[in-house]
Formats: C-alpha cells, structure tokens, sequence
C-alpha cells in the first residue's frame, strides 16, 4: 500500500495563515518563561495575529475580528504573521516594544531586507533564535500537517522597553 506524501504548501492559493506547529509555540514560551524568570510558562498574554485560536493565550486578536496592527497589545505576546506581510508585523512588534510590550514573532529569515537592518538586526533589545529546518505548519481548514517548510524561521524576541 502507497503511502501518500503530505500536501505541498500553496502558494497559488494564496494561504497566509498556516498554524503554527505546537513544537514552536512551545519554544516560544520556554522562551518568554526565561525572560520573566520563570521555571515554566502556560501562555502568551495575547495572540496578536490568528485565525484559529491553536495557541494558548489569555486574549486573540482574531483576523476578520480585531486587526492586531490596530490594537494595543499586552505585556507579553506571541505573532505568527502572513509571512508575505511580515514587514508591517515587525514594524508594530518594534512600536509596542517602545510601550514596554515583549513580543516574539516566528517569521521568516530574511536578512536581506530592509526591515530586518531596520528593526531586527541592530537592534539592542532583540533576541534572535535562529532555528533548524524541518518544522510543518498546520493547514488551517483540514487541522492536518503540511510538508516540511523549506525556508528558513526564526523566533524574534522584542523585548519591551521603557
């Protein structure tokens, strides 16, 4: 019996909003949990750009809801943006980081770019977790694993400053 590879992502379709693999919001939150001080960590207070609720969080700025770019966020959040936007997702990341808001954003590893030199990679109060390949987001309308995503992730931390 022929075993049926995982579906390929579409990028004709034009899906922005894969979920994220439950290995990486794990990360996430060890993550935030070392940057409280904390032994372990539940959830984000506010999942800042979803369309499924598959990330444990106190409050969801849900796409067709609330526009996450739009709101205030919370102290502590987790981004999983449309990748194809992410610019303006780093741009709010880095304006909620000057309110004193922690954020980590899984985005795509795109040092070439202007936002990246702009809001990334000179800035002070970043945390960059740079990770391996192999990672299979979510289809959002079958709940079932894609293929392996090619590109390369990395989990961006914006500390928050005053």
């Amino acid at each position: 019996m022929a075993v049926s590879a995982p579906p390929k992502y579409s990028y004709k379709k034009k899906i922005n909003n894969y979920l994220t693999p439950t290995v990486l919001i794990q990360k996430g939150l060890q993550i935030l949990a070392l940057e409280r001080n904390l032994k372990s960590l539940d959830k984000f207070d506010c999942d800042v750009c979803c369309s499924n609720e598959n990330v444990p969080a106190s409050y969801y700025f849900k796409d067709g809801l609330t526009n996450g770019l739009m709101e205030d966020w919370k102290a502590y959040n987790w981004c999983n943006p449309p990748f194809d936007k992410c610019q303006k997702w780093v741009q709010k990341a880095y304006y909620e980081q000057s309110k004193g808001n922690t954020s980590i954003l899984l985005i795509p590893v795109r040092t070439e770019t202007a936002y990246w030199h702009d809001y990334i990679l000179y800035n002070p109060n970043v945390q960059i977790f740079w990770l391996r390949k192999g990672y299979k987001f979510i289809n959002p309308e079958t709940e079932k694993e894609m293929g392996v995503f090619k590109a390369a992730l990395a989990l961006v931390l914006f500390r928050g400053v005053k």
